[in-house]
């Protein structure tokens, strides 16, 4: 394979991506979130976070641990 069939074949993979990502976008807004399940989401590499997550389309519902900020109480 020569860098110039290399280059065009990358890019028809890129662009294969991206439109899968739109398509998923649209499904993800069109589902209902009815189905979860407990799992890990990973927000970035090396990074990972207990989190309910849509069965159906894949999509992030809430984190389970979320943090939580002290009061302060004052006199």
């Amino acid at each position: 394979m020569t860098q110039e069939e290399i280059k065009i074949d990358s890019q028809v993979q890129f662009d294969a991506i991206k439109k899968a990502e739109e398509r998923l976008k649209e499904l993800r807004s069109m589902c209902t979130h009815v189905n979860t399940f407990d799992g890990t989401w990973s927000w970035r590499v090396g990074c990972y976070d207990p989190a309910i997550i849509c069965s159906d389309c894949g999509n992030l519902i809430e984190f389970k641990n979320k943090l939580s900020v002290p009061q302060v109480i004052s006199n």
